[in-house]
This record gives C-alpha cells, structure tokens and sequence, in this order.
C-alpha cells in the first residue's frame, strides 16, 4: 500500500530539516577553519631568552613588539612566549628597570616558532639602606609643610630602613610604582600576566601605610598610583627595625610606607 501524498510530506519535510542541521555545523565549522589557517597564514610564534650580560636569566622584563599592541612579560626563566606575531621583519623591544633599554629584530614566518635571544645590561646596583646623618631635619623646600618631618627624621636618625626621597623616585624614572621596589634588598616582584605581586623575603604579613594610615587593601591601592604620584617611601625589613607607629599588629614582619606627593603652592 502506497502513503498519501500529505504522508509522504510529512516524511519529506523533516528529512530535508535535518540535512540542512547536520550542513550548518559542517558550514560553521569550515568557517573557523579557515579563519585559524589565514589566521596562520599571517603570524607566527616567538619564543624569547631575556638573561643578563652574565647569562643570569631576566624576569619581569617587558617585551613588546613595534608597531603592534603585542605585550608580555618574562617569567622567572626570563622566558617569554608570544603567538600573533605578524610575519616579516620585526623589532622586539626588552624594558627593565636598572637595565639599558634592549631591541632585537627577528625574522618571523608565517606558522613557524621562532626563537631568539636578548642580552640585557645592568645600569645601576642593588639600592642599599641610605642612612643619613645631618643636623638638618628635612630640606627647605618642606618649609611650609610639616607632612614629611617624621619620614626625614627617622631617615636622620638611621634606623636601619631604605628611604627613597623624591630625588631618588625622579632619579628612577620608574613606568610602575612596583618599579621603585624592585631594586630594595629582600623584596621580589612576581607577576601572573600582568598583575603583580610584592614578597619579602622570609616575611610573609607586611604592613603597608599610605600618608601614615594603614591600607587595607595591602599593596593594591599602592600599585595603582603613578610613581610620579609619590614623594617619599620607606622600606623596614624585619620586625625588629620597624618602627612602633606601623607595627601596631604582632604578626607583621616588615613595612612600607607611602607619601603622596606635596604640591607646593606659591
């Protein structure tokens, strides 16, 4: 017995929906591979060796390339890993603080890793301590203020922290306020991405105070500021060198403290 013909729609009808659903994926997938192998086509992957002039690896460096958004940062291997790269001739630039601005030019093919190697060359030393002797208190130029007599005052009376004065802060040309730190003893600056992270050394609970007020957002406020927004820092290690005024909690083991900038006014 043959189906009527309003049968036989109805069994032609959903046949043909679900040749058109099985082609849509298969058109959608076609699509996307084509995009990731044009995609290919027009970049490649570079991979990058940062060390020092004594084959030290350089971590936290950052590693740009010219004419694009492309941005990374070392790890602590100095290694650093970077796909999208356009193909041809391009100049890799190498920035860390303390050290001579670097760029390599690479030959970059389309699809392939390409590997190459900067050597970064050291510009200033380990900050150490700066302890200060004088009779005077704070510079002239503080004359009209008092926000910063307790900082000169400890810094004159050495107490075993690292000061870094406004002087110091402009001297450093630091792009990030993290950068200011990186050169003090004992403290070590990771990064996840781009987002990073201060440790002391052998001290895990650090107190960090902003124009003498204790933040509650640990270094996060701080690493947000400019270092053009800073006008003075101290650095105390250990608790026995921190003063009674920021070590008002028993587990905390070091100190930073933060001065923002004093705009004098004529």
């Amino acid at each position: 017995m043959k189906p009527s013909p309003s049968k036989l729609s109805k069994l032609v009808i959903p046949a043909a929906r679900a040749c058109l659903c099985a082609l849509v994926p298969l058109a959608l997938g076609s699509h996307s591979a084509s995009a990731a192998q044009t995609m290919q086509e027009e970049t490649g992957i570079v991979s990058a060796i940062v060390t020092d002039s004594s084959g030290k690896p350089v971590s936290g460096a950052e590693v740009t390339v010219a004419g694009t958004e492309l941005h990374g940062i070392t790890d602590e291997a100095g290694q650093l890993y970077m796909a999208g790269v356009p193909i041809g001739k391009v100049t890799m630039r190498f920035r860390r603080l303390g050290f001579k601005e670097e760029s390599v030019e690479v030959e970059v093919s389309a699809g392939v890793r390409t590997q190459t190697r900067a050597v970064m060359h050291t510009l200033a030393q380990d900050l150490k301590p700066v302890l200060v002797k004088s009779n005077v208190i704070k510079p002239e130029r503080y004359a009209r203020t008092s926000r910063y007599d307790a900082f000169f005052k400890r810094m004159s009376e050495g107490q075993g922290g690292t000061f870094l004065t406004r002087e110091i802060i402009d001297r450093r040309s630091a792009q990030r306020p993290e950068d200011l730190l990186r050169m003090v003893s004992g403290i070590r600056i990771r990064y996840r991405g781009n987002t990073p992270s201060i440790q002391f050394v052998r001290c895990d609970q650090v107190a960090v105070y902003i124009d003498g007020f204790r933040s509650h957002d640990g270094f996060a406020t701080f690493l947000s500021m400019s270092p053009q927004d800073l006008e003075a820092m101290e650095v105390y290690h250990g608790l026995a060198s921190v003063p009674a005024e920021f070590s008002p909690r028993p587990n905390d083991c070091a100190a930073v403290v933060i001065w923002t900038r004093w705009l004098e006014k004529p």
